[in-house]
């Protein structure tokens, strides 16, 4: 008899050790991920120059990203080979949309052209622009003192008779520090904006001397 209520009882303890480790298993998965944030960049031209009066017009053709900064999420440099992406930490728009769209609206209120265009115009063009982003990303290999890279090369053609010519190109480069408290990606963001300003001030003027 004892056998017997053994076997059941031996059973009802497994059923439960196996509910208690189901129901171990499942919490985890019942918790909220962790929240995603979005950032933008903005660089906005202070001022708006004086529209130049001629017929130039300029074309802005997408600018192209380094495989490594096109994703939308923020990318660390922690040493010298190490880069991580930052999945909870992101851009809004990807970095090739948003920079080009900065760089249109800055050369627009320059002054310097008839006309900015962005590359889906179907107005003739008298000059092209290109551009490559070749850096992207936080540097934190001095964790006390992070910095935000970003990394320019602009190519401006002239186009005659549908024949293109390379008239100017230029790298920039530009580092700003960030504070790495809390919140210090809204902060990365910040100082990303404040570095592409810097790049399209010196391109603006290396630009108007390069039109003389």
């Amino acid at each position: 008899m004892m056998r017997l209520l053994a076997r059941p009882m031996a059973f009802l303890a497994l059923s439960a050790a196996l509910l208690a480790l189901l129901a171990g298993c499942a919490n985890p998965l019942n918790r909220p991920d962790p929240e995603r944030r979005f950032y933008s960049i903005a660089a906005p031209r202070p001022q708006a120059a004086p529209q130049t009066q001629d017929r130039t017009v300029l074309k802005v053709r997408p600018l192209r990203v380094s495989p490594a900064y096109q994703g939308r999420e923020m990318v660390y440099r922690m040493d010298e080979a190490r880069y991580v992406p930052d999945f909870y930490n992101a851009f809004f728009v990807r970095p090739a949309t948003a920079l080009t769209q900065l760089t249109s609206e800055w050369l627009g209120r320059s002054g310097l052209f008839g006309n900015v265009v962005d590359s889906n115009s179907r107005v003739a063009d008298t000059h092209l622009l290109e551009g490559m982003i070749n850096a992207l990303y936080a540097d934190f290999r001095d964790p006390a003192n992070p910095k935000a890279v970003l990394e320019a090369q602009f190519f401006l053609l002239k186009n005659k008779n549908d024949d293109y010519s390379v008239v100017f190109s230029k790298s920039y480069r530009q580092e700003v520090p960030f504070s790495a408290s809390a919140g210090s990606a809204g902060a990365l963001a910040e100082a990303y904006g404040t570095a592409f300003a810097r790049i399209l001030g010196e391109l603006e003027a290396d630009l108007r001397t390069a039109m003389k």
